[in-house]
C-alpha cells in the first residue's frame, strides 16, 4: 500500500466516524419520539425523518439536497433549498407565487398529471401545497410538494409513495414537512452555543 493510499484510507476513516457522530448528535434534537433531525452541513435546514428511514445527500452542479427513504422503498421525502434573486415577504405568497410554483414542476417534470396547487397556512407559514401523479418503475407515483418560501431561499420538501400506499405515508409526510426549519431557525451545535 502507498503512502497515499494510508492517507485516503484515514481520511475516509475519520470522514465516515464524524459523519456517524454529527448523525447522531442530530437525533437527540429531534423533537418528536421516533424521529430523528437531519440539519445540512451548511446549517441551511433542518427537518426531522422517521428514525427507520435511510438519507443521503445528493451534491450536483447546484445546491445539496437530501432524501429519505424508506426500508421497503416505499415512499421517499426529498428537502431542497433554492436560493431566488429576490427575498419574499409573507404577504406575497400568493396565487401568482402558486402558479409559477406550479409551472416551473409542470416544466421540470413534464409527465405529472393532475397538478393541483394551492396555498395554505401551516405553523403560522402561508406555504404552496402541490399535489400531483407522475409515473413511477411498474405503478404510478403520488406526489405532494410543500414549497416554503422564507425570504430569500425557497424551500422544496417533495413526497413520494405509490399512488395506493399514499394514504398510509400522507401523516408521516404531514409530519417532516412541518418540522422544516430554515437557517434562522436552525438551532447552532451544543459546542457553539454560549
Amino acid at each position: 500500500m502507498t503512502r497515499s493510499e494510508t492517507v485516503f484510507r484515514r481520511f475516509a476513516l475519520v470522514l465516515l466516524v464524524a459523519t456517524g457522530f454529527l448523525a447522531m448528535a442530530g437525533s437527540v434534537l429531534a423533537q418528536r419520539p421516533n424521529y430523528l433531525l437531519f440539519t445540512d452541513p451548511q446549517r441551511r435546514y433542518s427537518v426531522e425523518f422517521p428514525k427507520e428511514w435511510q438519507w443521503l445527500m445528493v451534491s450536483g452542479a447546484g445546491e445539496p439536497l437530501v432524501t429519505f427513504i424508506h426500508p421497503r422503498k416505499e415512499a421517499a421525502v426529498v428537502v431542497e433549498r433554492y436560493r431566488m434573486r429576490q427575498p419574499l415577504a409573507r404577504d406575497e405568497v400568493t396565487d401568482l407565487f402558486a402558479q409559477i410554483e406550479t409551472d416551473v414542476l409542470k416544466e421540470n417534470q413534464p409527465r405529472a398529471t393532475d397538478v393541483a396547487g394551492k396555498i395554505v397556512t401551516q405553523n403560522g407559514r402561508r406555504i404552496i401545497l402541490i399535489d400531483y401523479f407522475r409515473p413511477g418503475l411498474d405503478t404510478r407515483e403520488r406526489v405532494r410538494q410543500y414549497s416554503y418560501p422564507v425570504g430569500q431561499d425557497l424551500y422544496r420538501v417533495t413526497c413520494m409513495a405509490l399512488s395506493t400506499e399514499f394514504p398510509k405515508y400522507e401523516a408521516t409526510f404531514e409530519t417532516v414537512a412541518s418540522s422544516l426549519k430554515g437557517s434562522s431557525e436552525v438551532v447552532p451545535p451544543p459546542a457553539a452555543r454560549k
